[in-house]
């Protein structure tokens, strides 16, 4: 501690808000959701009865069971809604950095 310096800056104006990349976490949000999507497939292909796959065939359109349509159709569907989510969080939090950070 004897070799801690603080320093303070004496004009606010100069710090910048914090600015998260829209582009950037709506494709990491678009990822994790077909990732978890292709996860939650796979588990409930191995452990039917554990049930962790039908809140996807509830929610998705157009998802039957574990065929090939319905797992290209929840990826593509994963992708959209995690992007749209992800672009739609970094464009609030960028918003309201400006304005209150």
């Amino acid at each position: 501690m004897a070799n801690t310096a603080f320093q303070s800056r004496s004009d606010a104006s100069t710090v910048t808000p914090a600015q998260v990349s829209v582009p950037i976490l709506g494709a990491t949000v678009a990822v994790f959701a077909a990732v978890s999507f292709l996860l939650c497939m796979l588990l409930g292909f191995v452990a039917p009865e554990w049930g962790l796959h039908k809140p996807w065939l509830q929610f998705f359109l157009g998802l039957t069971g574990f065929d090939l349509r319905s797992l290209a159709l929840g990826i593509v569907q994963s992708v959209v809604f995690g992007g749209y989510a992800g672009a739609l969080l970094g464009t609030i939090f960028n918003v309201i950095s400006r304005r209150f950070g």
